[in-house]
């Protein structure tokens, strides 16, 4: 069976990106003077198969096409089948004046219902794009607003961000606000932006693998000032030195820099620095960071010791724990 046009499922974590499509496609549809006695929306338990069989039995006003937008129907996950199969039958005699937007945060591949808009309708996947995709639109919005910036800077900025265009552009505004002269730097950025808790203790365990005590230290100082939980560094430290076991396994396998980042599903740039920090330790010098981490996690939940006096002994010992 070919293809039909109509019917778009929409996936993906870059929010962005999804909310521009859906914003073109409104466009299109309706006009400029977005028509709204053709539009139709719904989201999550206000989606009824019989409200919106109705709706599409309803034929535009005035107009070639109507539109109906459902956000996170709930239909693609299990637990819903009876819904699910009432809403598939509904897509098998869906009009042609009809242009239907499914917006979903969460689809079960394997569903019958998936499968079947994949096999007559389109999906399309919204992820994110990349961090040399961001820079580029960086690079066009810059200069579009007559900011100076180096490329270097763009991608120190990109790779500090959560991997979130909508995160990443609402920090850029916040540059473009605090710099006085158009020109946005390093030192901007990091005055500015607020870097993800992720970035953060990526930076934290870079400085404990060179040693740097005392910058270590400011990070972890700066991050419970920020109000950051304690329990919630602990996990993504924790979670960082199992990453670095890994990719110096990898490593003594003999794979490469890319090899590695595929299967871990890491940044370059990212292995490149982890596999600079692993030099500085053994296998058994990392497992015995694990185990710190475990008997951290132990005392945290035995209320043994303060969360933040915890965490803070764990980076001194990391950072004696070489080799």
């Amino acid at each position: 069976m070919s293809k039909r046009s109509g019917c778009f499922l929409l996936v993906g974590q870059d929010h962005w990106s999804k909310s521009q499509y859906i914003r073109k496609v409104r466009n299109e549809v309706l006009g400029s003077f977005d028509d709204m006695m053709n539009y139709y929306e719904a989201k999550e338990k206000d989606v009824v198969v019989s409200t919106v069989s109705d709706v599409m039995e309803t034929l535009p006003f005035f107009a070639e096409y109507k539109l109906i937008y459902l956000k996170d129907t709930g239909y693609f996950k299990p637990g819903r089948k009876e819904e699910s199969e009432k809403f598939e039958t509904l897509l098998g005699n869906l009009p042609d004046y009809v242009v239907l937007l499914i917006d979903e945060r969460e689809v079960d591949k394997r569903g019958k219902l998936y499968k079947t808009i994949k096999a007559n309708y389109e999906v399309i996947e919204f992820d994110y794009p990349g961090e040399d995709a961001v820079v580029k639109m960086l690079q066009e919005r810059s200069k579009a607003e007559q900011i100076s910036v180096e490329q270097s800077t763009l991608y120190y900025l990109v790779r500090n961000m959560p991997e979130d265009i909508e995160y990443i552009l609402g920090e850029w505004q916040k540059l473009i606000s605090y710099v006085e002269d158009r020109k946005i730097t390093r030192q901007a950025i990091d005055t500015i932006c607020v870097f993800s808790l992720e970035t953060r203790v990526f930076e934290l365990v870079k400085k404990i693998a060179a040693g740097k005590s005392d910058e270590a230290l400011q990070i972890y100082s700066r991050m419970l000032q920020s109000k950051e939980s304690p329990i919630g560094i602990l996990v993504l430290i924790a979670r960082q030195f199992r990453v670095m076991y890994q990719v110096k396994y990898l490593k003594a396998k003999g794979h490469d820099m890319k090899q590695i980042a595929a299967q871990t599903k890491m940044p370059y740039f990212a292995v490149k620095e982890i596999l600079d920090q692993v030099s500085q330790y053994s296998f058994s010098g990392l497992e015995a960071l694990m185990n710190a981490c475990l008997e951290t996690d132990r005392m945290l939940k035995t209320g043994k010791m303060e969360a933040g006096q915890c965490v803070e002994l764990l980076i001194m010992q990391a950072l004696t724990q070489k080799q």
